[in-house]
């Protein structure tokens, strides 16, 4: 794709294209045990990277990457409005070249929506992570995305557990239930890991983390504390 590489990097001009390297290949994806020819479960990867740390901007021009190389054009667009969120008007620059250079991959309304200078958010689609669930211009909806992001946490976990990763599984579910607090199948999953590993001091520093950010926890929580009191004494 030397082509947009060009765009990207090298300017306007064609000649002497450098070769691609492994800048665009995010290394931490091999913790997700994702294999390199499932686009589906790397772009889930990523998703779940950028979720964790909203400003990695390496994170998200390597998602707008991916999505451009494998023609996923609603999740691209997605990505692209997500970067534009959360530079937050700065970086118009380098947010107008990423648009421009992936226009042969989005609708003609989409590279529009993506360039208005007007302060309005563009309309979100159901892969944006940080809109405010937009679909139309008009009609505020509840966004779709939420939904398949749900099941998202919750498979990713149990991927993880599979491989027993279940270090990383406990991760991936503590991050679904902070963004996600209506969420009792993360936290009783959760809650079976901590038990399973014996980690009390683990189970400890997240129940005072979720109590303070506002999440209300099960009342498993509470028995769990009790659970690791008797083991203790």
């Amino acid at each position: 794709m030397p082509q947009y590489f060009s765009l990207l990097l090298a300017g306007p001009s064609l000649d002497a294209i450098p070769q691609e390297t492994d800048f665009w290949h995010d290394r931490e994806l091999s913790l997700f045990s994702c294999p390199s020819a499932d686009a589906d479960y790397a772009l889930t990867a990523l998703v779940f990277k950028i979720s964790r740390n909203p400003k990695d901007l390496l994170a998200h021009l390597r998602r707008i990457y991916f999505c451009y190389d494998q023609r996923l054009s609603e999740q691209l667009y997605a990505a692209l409005l997500d970067f534009v969120i959360i530079l937050e008007g700065k970086g118009t620059a380098i947010s107008r070249r990423m648009i421009q250079a992936s226009q042969s991959r989005l609708l003609v309304q989409q590279c529009q929506d993506l360039l208005k200078t007007d302060g309005q958010t563009p309309p979100a689609n159901r892969y944006s992570l940080f809109s405010k669930g937009l679909l139309a211009s008009r009609e505020l909806v509840r966004s779709r995305q939420q939904t398949e992001a749900q099941h998202d946490y919750l498979a990713l976990a149990n991927d993880f557990i599979e491989y027993s990763q279940l270090e990383q599984a406990m991760d991936v579910l503590e991050t679904g239930i902070n963004l996600q607090h209506d969420r009792p199948d993360l936290q009783l999953a959760l809650l079976e890991l901590y038990k399973s590993t014996k980690n009390r001091e683990r189970f400890q520093l997240n129940r005072q983390r979720f109590s303070d950010s506002g999440v209300v926890l099960e009342g498993e929580w509470l028995e769990l504390a009790h659970y690791f009191e008797g083991q203790a004494s």
